[in-house]
C-alpha cells in the first residue's frame, strides 16, 4: 500500500489516480497505526509530532518515505538523511518524478553529497 499524505489536496487526488495501490492519508496517526504500508509520500506539513519525531517513528516500522521538500536548505534535509531516508525530491517536480522515484529508489551515492557537510567531510 502507497500512502499518500502531502496536505495538497489536488496533489494528492493526481498521485492517487496514477499510484496504483494507493491510499490518501489526511492524519498522521493513521500512518504510524498503518501495519501494511511500504511507502509514504509526504511533504512538511504541520501536524502534531514535530517533523524528526514523526519521521523516526515512521522509519521505526521500517517505512519507506519518499519527501518533497522545498529546497536543499530546508533544515529537515539533515534529519531525513540521518533517517535513512534518500528518496528525496526537490520543488518543483513533476508526477512523473514521483511515479519514477518510487520505481526507482535512490541509491546512497545520490544523496551522499548531502550527508558530507553533516560528517564533516
Amino acid at each position: 500500500m502507497i500512502l499518500i499524505f502531502t496536505g495538497n489536496e489536488q496533489l494528492d487526488i493526481e498521485l492517487n489516480n496514477r499510484i496504483e495501490n494507493s491510499r490518501i492519508v489526511y492524519y498522521p496517526d493513521y500512518i504510524l497505526d498503518e501495519k501494511e504500508a511500504t511507502l509514504l509520500i509526504a511533504t512538511i506539513q504541520p501536524n502534531k509530532y514535530n517533523f524528526k519525531d514523526f519521521m523516526f517513528k515512521v522509519r521505526n516500522k521500517n517505512i519507506r518515505v519518499i519527501l518533497i521538500l522545498e529546497n536543499e536548505k530546508v533544515k529537515e534535509l539533515n534529519d531525513a538523511i540521518i533517517l535513512g531516508i534518500y528518496d528525496i525530491i526537490f520543488d518543483p517536480f513533476t508526477l512523473e518524478s514521483v511515479i519514477g522515484k518510487i520505481e526507482c529508489p535512490s541509491q546512497f551515492s545520490d544523496v551522499s553529497k548531502y550527508i558530507l557537510p553533516i560528517l564533516n567531510l
